[in-house]
């Protein structure tokens, strides 16, 4: 994956654009946040429309794939480990990926960068040998913008079957993770900004 192959032609051949969509959405009356409009565009429309721009090949990973069914370019699996947060939906794209490496990110974050994801894809080309490339802004991880090794699957299961603390931080400690330092500027806040609440949405739509 180097510059030239960048520019050049998709990253299909190499990544799998996944967007997690399995969140129990509690604090939005158990409403779908995938579905939340910003500008008067669902977040999985923003999402994928820009995840496509840049790799070409999407999956979504949610536990009501009924609720997709108008989104035909849009595939869907569901979580092998339910129940086990984030992680399970990372593992179930580990599985179903045709592709050495899988581009994770969350259903509610409508401002991802294309500048900065394809950043990652160059620092992870630097980096033979990692199983993990994961923004981080000074402390604080990124790991819901991220990137993982589909061949970790195995890992991941075992872990998931066997952890009782089911934090994406405790099953990084697994993996030869490469951190990317980003600047905590305004490009780097928007691009990482996600929907949480309510008050979140009317802040920044």
């Amino acid at each position: 994956m180097t510059q030239k192959q960048l520019n050049t032609k998709p990253l299909t051949d190499f990544f799998t654009a996944v967007i997690l969509a399995g969140g129990k959405n509690s604090r939005f009356d158990g409403k779908d946040k995938a579905f939340l409009n910003i500008g008067g565009i669902p977040m999985i429309e923003l999402i994928s429309g820009r995840l496509r721009e840049i790799f070409g090949k999407l999956l979504v990973v949610t536990n009501t794939p009924e609720k997709y069914r108008d989104y035909t370019d849009l595939p869907t699996v569901r979580d092998t480990f339910t129940e086990t947060g984030p992680l399970g939906g990372i593992h179930a794209a580990m599985l179903h990926a045709q592709t050495p490496w899988i581009f994770v990110v969350s259903c509610d974050m409508p401002y991802i960068n294309r500048a900065i994801i394809e950043k990652q894809v160059l620092w992870l080309d630097r980096n033979p040998g990692a199983d993990a490339l994961v923004p981080r802004i000074k402390s604080h991880i990124e790991p819901m913008h991220a990137i993982y090794a589909s061949g970790q699957a195995g890992v991941l299961g075992d872990f998931l079957e066997s952890a009782s603390d089911y934090s994406i931080r405790a099953f990084l400690r697994l993996l030869n993770v490469v951190y990317m330092d980003l600047p905590p500027d305004a490009t780097t806040t928007k691009a990482f900004s996600n929907i949480n609440s309510p008050r979140d949405l009317g802040r920044i739509t």
